[in-house]
């Protein structure tokens, strides 16, 4: 935060201002991503079991449930508009400011250097809280201090997924900075600056898309538990007073000898890769690359998960082999084991009704293979999105 803080000075106060410039009051960007941040967070964990309860809870309950997770989500979506455009109008109000002087530069390696600090502290913290909870006692009895100390730890993870993206904000400022030394063209530093601030335009754009997106969903899942609740039930289902079904109709089982509700989430098999998208990951940095690949077999459901995630101290090649019983619903929660180095540890994924795949590594018994989250799409997806 206290990286933030200079940043936003930095921009309120200006480069060089000069003695005839007037003060202008913008919004303070800092309460702005706080606000939004908060919002998020209130949206995120709100109602993790909507989409597992959809079906099966009281309908008016689920409908309340809904038009509440959407109200959260709408009201984030706002606050991220509002805060990118506190970012937009003070990134304006400094490209004026700075283009009076042809040396004027955001001193983005001061302001970095803070950051890193920072995001030092913050993982040895991070380490520090993984091994009270690897040395902790198993038993009810530390239960609580158990909960207090992972609450800590998502706190300190959030924490660090902010600073990998202001230090990512800086990288952008930086490489515009330093075209603009390089270039020959004679474009002006105002010319330059703008196309950083178009990026911001863009991100913005994309946030105006999500609303919608999020809106639609919501309103998709109230119109099908209207539909599952206005529609007759199956011929030969069983009566809620009991009784045989009509013309000694049986229930179908599937071939596997499995009902289909216990035979996992439909659609996880299969080969699914990352893309580079705004919001996809959580962790230390971006990852360079995702692969997952995942299929069923004699009821259990195997898979390999390849990856190159950026740590601290560079890329972590990761290569782990996952397995798992099927689960009902649209969560699954899979073992992984790796060679190199040797650990294991627990993995989560969860199939998103838009086709996306959640995959959260929850647990990892070996601090080589770092703890985050990928938004995945099928491997096929990808390959129609690209020209």
């Amino acid at each position: 935060m206290r990286a933030s803080a200079i940043f936003c000075v930095f921009l309120t106060v200006g480069a060089f201002p000069s003695p005839s410039q007037q003060v202008q009051v913008v919004p303070d960007i800092a309460i702005a991503e706080a606000e939004y941040r908060d919002a998020q967070e209130a949206s995120v964990h709100n109602d993790p079991n909507l989409e597992k309860d959809l079906f099966k809870a009281d309908p008016e309950q689920i409908r309340r449930r809904i038009r509440r997770a959407a109200s959260l989500s709408d009201d984030a979506m706002v606050k991220k508009g509002a805060y990118l455009d506190a970012i937009v109008l003070r990134l304006k109000d400094v490209r004026t400011r700075l283009g009076q002087s042809d040396n004027a530069k955001i001193p983005t390696a001061a302001l970095r250097k803070d950051l890193e600090a920072q995001q030092g502290s913050t993982l040895d913290e991070e380490e520090r809280l993984n091994g009270l909870l690897h040395d902790l006692p198993e038993g009810d009895e530390y239960l609580l201090v158990r909960r207090a100390l992972e609450d800590e730890l998502a706190t300190l993870v959030n924490l660090q997924n902010n600073i990998a993206l202001r230090i990512r904000s800086l990288d952008t400022i930086d490489k515009s900075q330093q075209a603009i030394q390089d270039s020959a063209s004679g474009a002006t530093l105002a010319q330059k600056l703008d196309d950083v601030i178009k990026l911001w335009g863009q991100e913005k754009d994309a946030t105006i898309r999500q609303r919608t997106h999020w809106a639609n969903l919501y309103t998709t899942m109230e119109q099908a538990v209207d539909k599952k609740d206005s529609s007759p039930a199956p011929q030969g289902a069983p009566r809620k007073g009991g009784g045989k079904e009509p013309h000694g109709q049986t229930t179908s089982v599937s071939p596997s000898g499995s009902s289909p509700a216990s035979r996992g989430v439909p659609g996880l098999a299969g080969t699914w890769a990352y893309r580079s998208q705004p919001g996809a990951w959580t962790g230390y940095g971006e990852p360079e690359m995702v692969t997952l690949q995942l299929y069923e077999e004699s009821g259990t459901l195997h898979g390999t998960y390849a990856a190159r995630l950026p740590v601290r101290s560079g890329v972590h090649e990761i290569r782990l082999s996952l397995e798992g019983p099927p689960q009902p619903g649209n969560v699954v929660r899979l073992h992984w084991t790796s060679q190199v180095p040797a650990a294991e540890g627990e993995m989560e994924m969860k199939l998103s009704p838009d086709g996306r795949l959640l995959v959260e590594r929850s647990q990892s018994g070996d601090a080589f293979i770092p703890r985050g989250m990928e938004v995945l799409l099928p491997q096929q997806s990808i390959s129609d999105a690209r020209p």
